[in-house]
Order: structure tokens, then C-alpha cells, then sequence
């Protein structure tokens, strides 16, 4: 683990129940943070990306609206990657950018959270389209098989 990684363990040991949101505004962008850093690592699920739509917008979301300007750009810059090495690289950078401001604000470790990362779910957007990207893909593969060399369908 890294020494971010270390640090949000620790915050999230210390600020984030077993279940539901946390109680201090703290702990709940570490509950949020810790989720898309969770869903990268062991499932592959990435802001804005296929099933990361609707496992990490939502956290991605309240990060944005509630972690201040650097880890708004991070998720921005985020959004919609699909590369390994640079998804790895942008959840580092928004793990840097989530500790920086808790450490400027210890302030929220005792304010009252009244919300949850699942209230900023947007029901359009937050859906897994990669069958349907998928189905485009197969359609288009099989368009083309049908396609005799010259361009016209093959007559069965």
C-alpha cells in the first residue's frame, strides 16, 4: 500500500461505519474515496466506465461537490478513462488531493454529514451501457461477415 493508501485505511477505520453513510462530513468523502480507489483495485470498475457508472459515479459526484477544488479536477480529469496505468495514476491523485484538503479542514471530522454518496446517483447517467456498446460492436462485426468482397451481401 502506499502512504495515501495508508492514511485513508486509517481515516477510514477511525470515521466510516460497518454500513450507511458516515456521521461527520470527513468520513463520508473518505467513504467515498475509498470506494472508487475499492472498485478499481479489486473489480476493475472505474468513474464514468461501463459498471463504474453505477458503482463509483455517485462517490465521484460527491467528491466533486463536497472535497474541494483539487478533487473535483481529479475526478474530472478521471472521468471516463480507460487505461490501467493512467486510471491507477488519476486514483492516486485524487487520493492526494482528498488527504490535502481533510488535513486544510480538520474542522470536518466534527461536522455533521446529512448526506450520503448515493443521494448524488443520477438515474440517466448512472447506468452500465457496456452490453449496449457491446451489441454495437458484434452488430457491426457481423454487418461486415455478411458483406461479400465486393461489397454486396452475401445472398444466404
Amino acid at each position: 500500500m502506499t502512504a495515501a493508501e495508508n492514511r485513508i485505511s486509517a481515516l477510514f477505520d477511525e470515521l466510516v461505519p460497518v454500513s450507511g453513510k458516515a456521521s461527520t462530513v470527513a468520513g463520508e468523502i473518505i467513504r467515498a474515496v475509498n470506494r472508487i480507489a475499492y472498485r478499481n483495485s479489486n473489480d476493475g470498475d472505474r468513474v464514468g466506465v461501463g459498471y463504474g457508472k453505477e458503482t463509483c459515479n455517485p462517490a465521484a459526484r460527491y467528491l466533486m461537490e463536497r472535497a474541494g477544488s483539487e478533487a473535483k479536477a481529479a475526478v474530472e480529469d478521471m472521468w471516463g478513462i480507460y487505461d490501467d496505468s493512467r486510471y491507477d495514476a488519476a486514483v492516486a491523485t485524487l487520493e492526494e488531493a482528498v488527504l490535502s484538503y481533510l488535513e486544510q479542514h480538520p474542522e470536518l471530522k466534527a461536522e455533521e454529514n446529512r448526506e450520503d454518496i448515493w443521494d448524488y446517483r443520477d438515474d440517466c447517467e448512472d447506468v452500465d451501457d457496456s452490453y449496449d456498446e457491446e451489441d454495437e460492436y458484434y452488430n457491426a462485426m457481423d454487418a461486415e461477415a455478411d458483406e461479400g468482397e465486393d461489397g454486396e451481401e452475401w445472398p444466404f
